[in-house]
């Protein structure tokens, strides 16, 4: 860092709002995105309060230690660490889940996937049991619990470390009575090994392609786990899984829901088609993207 910043003028005493103007600059020049929301909670972290706590204490100086505690912070934004890692929070359908390298960050385009499967699970006569394929932190199945008071969800994973911290997030939202995790495979798992049938499956599985990878951001490729975001092939691999083996682990009337990149429409509704699925229903995102696939059996 160069000269004038906060960790070099060792004698300065530095408030809330001057290294908020500070790094807003600092962090725009270096290229991060949303540079005084990025300040603001890096902050917020250091100093273990809520953001909104920030505006009115502007005028607070930092102590020493907590300057040298925000510094570590900052350089690993600096190094394009997700701010969701660094912090070891992040947000999703207005809950809040802890994070970490063995699971991917909950992003706001598969909120829309979940909506989705609440309304349908809110408009279910008799049981509401969810699958979740390739859980991660839980937000899936934990906002469809948190969201339809009576659903029972099972997160499914072959990673002990990201159930480990989906375990935490349900415990931490409150629906671990109704929430139960599973490791195992999608390609081998039994409907007996998951406590019987589901009426609804729900999944974001890994959707990029080989030729796509190398092409992701620096904090999307260095830092989330690749197994959580490519399938080693063309992309489409998890859909023809659960094409085939979603009508094994669903009633005769189930639904699956399931999120797919914004140029996958066509194939994955093709992939469910081929495989007998009927009213396949596409869906977008809230940006306009093709976002998703509805599917029954």
């Amino acid at each position: 860092m160069t000269a004038g910043t906060p960790s070099e003028e060792k004698q300065r005493i530095w408030t809330i709002l001057e290294l908020i103007e500070w790094g807003k600059s600092y962090l725009t020049e270096k290229g991060i995105d949303e540079a005084r929301l990025t300040m603001e909670l890096l902050l917020a972290h250091t100093l273990h309060c809520a953001r909104i706590e920030l505006y009115t204490r502007f005028d607070q100086p930092l102590r020493p230690e907590e300057l040298a505690s925000f510094k570590v912070l900052l350089q690993r934004r600096l190094r394009h660490e997700p701010l969701q890692y660094i912090t070891g929070t992040a947000g999703f359908m207005g809950l809040n889940f802890t994070v970490s390298p063995a699971v991917l960050i909950p992003r706001p385009e598969t909120e829309i996937v979940v909506e989705k499967a609440v309304e349908y699970l809110r408009a279910l006569v008799g049981p509401r049991h969810v699958l979740d394929v390739g859980t991660g932190s839980g937000c899936i199945a934990i906002s469809c619990a948190r969201l339809v008071p009576d659903v029972e969800a099972v997160g499914l994973d072959v990673s002990t470390d990201a159930l480990a911290v989906a375990a935490g997030n349900a415990m931490g939202n409150g629906v671990h009575d109704r929430v139960r995790f599973v490791e195992g495979d999608i390609r081998t798992i039994t409907a007996a090994e998951c406590g019987g049938l589901f009426q609804t499956i729900v999944s974001n599985p890994p959707y990029i392609g080989n030729g796509e990878y190398a092409q992701l951001p620096s904090d999307v490729r260095e830092y989330e786990p690749r197994t959580a975001l490519a399938d080693g092939g063309d992309g489409l691999a998890y859909y023809r899984i659960l094409a085939a083996r979603g009508c094994e682990l669903l009633d005769n009337h189930g639904t699956l829901f399931v999120e797919h990149s914004f140029d996958q429409s066509n194939a994955v509704v093709e992939i469910f088609r081929t495989a007998g699925w009927r009213d396949i229903m596409p869906f977008k995102d809230y940006s306009g993207n093709w976002r998703g696939v509805e599917a029954h059996r």
